[in-house]
This record gives structure tokens, C-alpha cells and sequence, in this order.
């Protein structure tokens, strides 16, 4: 019998602890329907880059595999098209203009704190009895007060910065440029080795462990993002491939494919696949950027405009796949639209959580979706985004249904993404109505979210 343990950090409050209390003892009755829960989530992953997603150059079994077993969500979209905001939004199900990280966090953020008045995925699970874990890449404040251990993770092993060297595990941005990154829960480590194969190797470690309760394990992988760093064993499968840097990039997504295997073998070997969810997205897009940099063709955004950086499809759809045996319907592919905003209500959900009163979330419950094949009910999903770094002007989306208003600087269109997924067909003109409709709605969200005053570049 496990009992719920206090989560430690500022926000512990006597209603939160009587909350967890009482769901503790819910939860003791349903523990055996209670499912493991794994996210698996990818870093700068492109939509076509993946077998099962259309690939052709890039070999991902496992990850094709997990696709016959579960279900593909292939309108799948991200709450923004850099790192941490996405992450922002996946952790909380809020906006990212209501959690305040609306930009990628570079060096010049390092003591920006993530607010204590947002309650993380990991928190409500905790409170519901789970042990929980992150193993890899965090990028959602250095600061003491925003580490992972403060914000519902029992167990931290990984980096709190952007993006590192792959051998030396020095940060090469996001965060404490040039110093050693790598740590266990708050304690800076030392490791040898490529740091995508160190990260599996800790996951796997950390479910083979003895869990006395459910678990909650998010796996952060940093791949592919750059730098463009393989091993050698990894960079032989591709040798064949011209472009260098698709070629690395192609090796390191295999790695991540191999990764993904080496953790689900894991859940196997222990018994638990029966009863574990298990999640696998990407935060966004490949960066193309225009071809503006040396490396923008290393990534495959499918059919999609643009990528990371920007509010189009290649920017926001991710590859998503879903399998929950025995409750989710295997080798099925869903064009339902799904966002990262749901995934909180919807583990929350189906892990028996306490609603806590704390924020209001702005995903929904996908989960009859998800098991029944249920149709998601008709809503409008926002963004906004600018980076003076790359250049991105303000920019200001809303989908409903198939369709997008997009306004980038100032330039406004209207797409049709069933008919239109590559945004290449402005209907503006020929649908006025549905035009000024989405066009309003995005602007009364935009006022609504308060004025953007994110700060890309460094002030010094």
C-alpha cells in the first residue's frame, strides 16, 4: 500500500496536501486500473522523418512498430514552435501566454522563474499517488525554484538548459553557454559517453527499478535537435547519404528510434507494457527557416510549409502515436485534431488525479477519443509568436475544424487544410465570412492573452 507523500517546493499549501490526501485514498481503490503513464518526447523532430509518418531514407522500426500497436495522430499539433513554450504547454495545458514562457528561454532567461502558480502534469500525478520521473532535456528555468524536482518530479536526471554537446555535455545554448550541464535531481554529475545513449540507458534503469505505485516517467529526449552529433555506429547506417547534414541528422533519429525500443523492451521485460500508456510526440518542427541556415535541410516536415520558428503547419504537426493495450485499438490512424493541451487533462483523467482548483486548463479530455474512436467535438486552438533573434515578425494563428487564419507580420491568409496541408492556396478572397469570423476570434484571444512583451534578444 503506497501512501501519497507531500510534494516538496514553494505552492505546498494545507488545501493542496487535504486535496492529495483525499485522493490518495481514491486512488488506493482503483490502483489496478490505474495505467502506467511514459511520454516520450522528441526535440525538433520532423513531421515526415519517421517511417510511419512517410519517411523513406530513415530507417525507425521500433517507432513503426509502436505505431501498429497503438494509434497515429496524424492532426496532431503543438502548443508552439519552439522548445519551451511547447514544453510550457504539455506540463501544464495552459497557453503559454497564461504560464508566461512564450519564447525559447536563451541565456538571457537563466534566473526566469517558472511560476509558482502554475501546477505541472507531474505535481497533479504525484498528488494522485504516482512516482514520477524526468530523464533528459528540461529548458523550463535554471533557477533552483523551477527545477524539475520542485515542479512534481520525485527523480531528475538530465540538463535544465537548452541544448548541449552530445560528447562533452557542455550547454551550447539556452543557458549557462560553455559550463557543464548534465545532473542528478540537484546535484551536477560527470558521465562519458554520447548523451542520447546515456539518457536511455537511465530510463531504463529507472523503470527496472522497484515501483511499490503507479508511475509517471517523461522521457525528454533531446534528439534530433542540434548540434548535428552522431557516433560513428550510428552515422555507418546513413553513409550512403549525400547531404552530410541529412545524413546526421537521419543517424540520430535512428538513435531515438533505438532509444524508444530499449525503453519499451524495458516496460517488457517487467511486465508492465500490458498496463502502460505510452505517448510519443515532438515539441515542433525541423527548423527550415527559408534555408536560411546551413542545416535546414537535415530535417522533412512532410508536406508542410515552413517549421520551428513559425506558426505553420511545418512549425506546429508533429508525429504522435498512442498505444494503451487492450484500450486503445491498434494500427488505427486518427485525423481527429489533438493538441499538447490535452494530454494533461486526459492522463490526469486517466489516473484517477485530483482536480485540484488551481488553473483553469485549456485542453480537453481526448481520452473517449483516444479508446472509442469518439469525435472530438468542434473548437478553436490559438497561437502567437515572434522571435527578433531569426527574424519571426509577430505572428497570430487559430484553426477551427480544417480551417487556419494565419497573419504573419503583416500579411493575412486563410487556408483550408484538408483540401490545402502544404498552406499554399489563400482563400481569403474567396471566403470573407469565414475569414473575418476567424480573424476576429484570433484577435479577441490575442487582447485576451495581454499584451506580448517576450523578450528574444538579449537586452546587453
Amino acid at each position: 500500500m503506497w501512501q501519497a507523500k507531500p510534494a516538496e517546493g514553494p505552492g505546498w499549501s494545507r488545501r493542496a496536501f487535504l486535496s492529495a490526501s483525499a485522493a490518495a485514498l481514491s486512488a488506493c481503490r482503483t490502483a489496478e486500473s490505474r495505467p502506467n503513464i511514459v511520454v516520450l518526447f522528441a526535440d525538433d523532430l520532423g513531421y515526415g522523418d519517421l517511417g510511419c509518418f512517410g519517411a523513406h531514407d530513415i530507417r525507425t522500426p521500433r517507432l513503426d512498430r509502436l505505431a501498429s500497436q497503438g494509434v497515429r495522430l496524424t492532426n496532431h499539433l503543438v502548443a508552439a514552435p519552439v522548445c519551451s513554450p511547447s514544453r510550457a504547454g504539455l506540463l501544464t495545458g495552459r497557453y503559454p501566454a497564461r504560464v508566461g514562457i512564450e519564447g525559447v528561454l536563451r541565456d538571457h532567461h537563466d534566473e526566469l522563474p517558472f511560476p509558482d502558480s502554475e501546477q505541472t502534469l507531474a505535481e497533479r500525478l504525484r498528488q494522485g499517488g504516482y512516482a514520477t520521473a524526468l530523464i533528459g532535456k528540461w529548458h523550463l528555468g535554471m533557477s533552483p525554484e523551477s527545477r524539475p524536482n520542485r515542479r512534481g518530479f520525485d527523480y531528475f536526471w538530465g540538463f535544465l538548459n537548452g541544448t548541449i554537446d552530445y560528447f562533452t555535455h557542455e550547454s551550447r545554448g539556452g543557458g549557462w553557454t560553455g559550463r557543464p550541464a548534465l545532473f542528478r535531481n540537484d546535484e551536477p554529475i560527470k558521465a562519458e559517453g554520447y548523451f542520447p545513449e546515456l539518457l536511455q540507458e537511465e530510463a531504463v534503469r529507472w523503470i527496472e527499478a522497484d515501483h511499490d505505485r503507479p508511475f509517471f516517467l517523461y522521457a525528454s529526449f533531446a534528439l534530433p535537435h542540434t548540434p548535428l552529433q552522431a557516433p560513428p555506429r550510428w552515422l555507418d547506417e546513413y553513409a550512403g547519404l549525400e547531404d552530410q547534414s541529412r545524413a546526421t541528422y537521419a543517424a540520430m533519429v535512428s538513435c531515438l528510434d533505438d532509444g524508444v525500443g530499449r525503453i519499451l523492451d524495458a516496460l517488457d521485460r517487467k511486465g508492465l507494457a500490458e498496463n502502460t500508456l505510452v505517448l510519443f510526440l515532438s515539441d515542433h518542427g525541423w527548423a527550415r527557416l527559408g534555408g536560411r541556415r546551413h542545416d535546414s535541410s537535415a530535417g522533412d516536415n512532410g508536406p508542410f510549409q515552413g517549421g520551428k520558428y513559425e506558426l505553420t503547419e511545418g512549425g506546429l504537426r508533429t508525429p504522435c502515436i498512442v498505444r494503451w493495450p487492450g484500450r486503445i485499438q491498434p494500427g488505427v490512424a486518427s485525423r481527429e485534431l489533438t493538441w499538447t493541451l490535452d494530454w494533461f487533462p486526459t492522463l490526469a483523467g486517466l489516473a484517477g488525479a485530483p482536480d485540484l482548483p488551481r488553473n483553469p486548463l485549456d485542453g480537453r479530455d481526448i481520452a473517449p477519443a483516444l479508446t472509442d474512436g469518439a469525435e472530438i467535438p468542434e473548437r478553436t486552438l490559438y497561437w502567437r509568436f515572434a522571435d527578433d533573434v531569426v527574424k519571426t515578425p509577430f505572428s497570430l494563428a487559430a484553426r477551427r475544424g480544417a480551417w487556419k487564419y494565419l497573419r504573419v507580420g503583416e500579411t493575412e491568409r486563410l487556408f483550408d487544410l484538408e483540401a490545402d496541408p502544404g498552406e499554399r492556396n489563400d482563400l481569403a478572397a474567396a471566403e470573407p465570412q469565414r475569414f473575418a469570423e476567424l480573424r476576429a476570434a484570433a484577435e479577441r484571444w490575442n487582447q485576451s492573452m495581454g499584451p506580448w512583451d517576450w523578450v528574444s534578444r538579449s537586452p546587453a
